[in-house]
């Protein structure tokens, strides 16, 4: 069985419970995938498990204030660096080198990963994406349906395809610039779903719950809209006003939900 191993980066006692604080790596593809468990201090043999998916450019301790809610409310949360998923990723890998389908690897191993620790509850092992993070997150959840029991999705990008596929790759012989200055490569257009993505997490039946601005510019409400009649088992709470990305109240408020959603299943 799996262990947790690592120094102890922080203990944290606020609020519900206190939580312990260490980092996790595992191996993806021969790339080490830097990460962080957020551990609930109730000395229970096992816990309900939630994987945290960054979006595009970003990392996992931009997720930290998630994880460390469910771990206040008795899960345990893992968040990690996609390799080459960020200008600031602590995991390997260059963002040339990231794709659709690299980031599916590495959640795939992430999820191997968490499954065999000690103090995870496989059966109860959940998915919780944001964005890009969302996306591949529910394409992966879809090839191994019978391994997560649900998940939670912020403003997935399933807009990918249709952004991606209209472009000209003849432009993408060098490294380029996307949404800011994080450079990506030919590969991760080449490694975009060329299939029904809709259908293909058809075959994913286990609860999903999907939360989405009215206000976003990145990813329309309509893929989100398009999206739950996909799942046979999804429901959709719209953000009023928000963007893409929730702040302030809109955040405590989806982190409440996810909490009160993974623990009423």
């Amino acid at each position: 069985m799996g262990k947790v191993y690592g120094g102890r980066v922080e203990f944290i006692k606020r609020g519900v419970m206190s939580v312990d604080i260490r980092e996790q790596y595992c191996v993806s593809d021969g790339k080490n995938i830097f990460g962080k468990l957020y551990i609930p201090d109730t000395k229970a043999k096992k816990y309900p498990t939630v994987i945290l998916s960054h979006g595009f450019n970003s990392i996992g301790d931009d997720m930290a204030d998630i994880a460390l809610t469910f771990a206040e409310n008795g899960f345990l949360a893992y968040t990690f660096d996609y390799c080459g998923g960020s200008t600031r990723s602590h995991s390997d890998g260059k963002t040339t080198e990231m794709s659709i389908i690299s980031e599916q690897n590495d959640l795939k191993a992430v999820i191997d990963m968490m499954s065999e620790l000690d103090i995870s509850d496989s059966g109860q092992l959940y998915l919780y994406g944001e964005s890009q993070g969302g996306f591949v997150a529910a394409l992966t959840a879809a090839e191994m349906p019978e391994r997560i029991a649900a998940m939670i999705l912020l403003y997935p990008a399933f807009c990918i395809p249709d952004q991606w596929l209209s472009k000209d790759p003849e432009s993408m012989a060098k490294p380029f610039a996307f949404m800011g200055d994080m450079l990506l490569s030919k590969k991760f257009y080449d490694d975009v779903p060329r299939y029904d993505v809709y259908d293909r997490v058809s075959r994913y039946n286990s609860p999903v719950m999907i939360f989405h601005g009215d206000s976003d510019e990145l990813v329309a409400l309509s893929y989100s809209e398009r999206l739950i009649n996909a799942f046979s088992n999804a429901k959709l709470k719209v953000i009023k006003g928000a963007g893409h990305g929730f702040y302030g109240d809109d955040r405590e408020y989806v982190k409440r939900a996810a909490v009160d959603f993974f623990t009423t299943l």
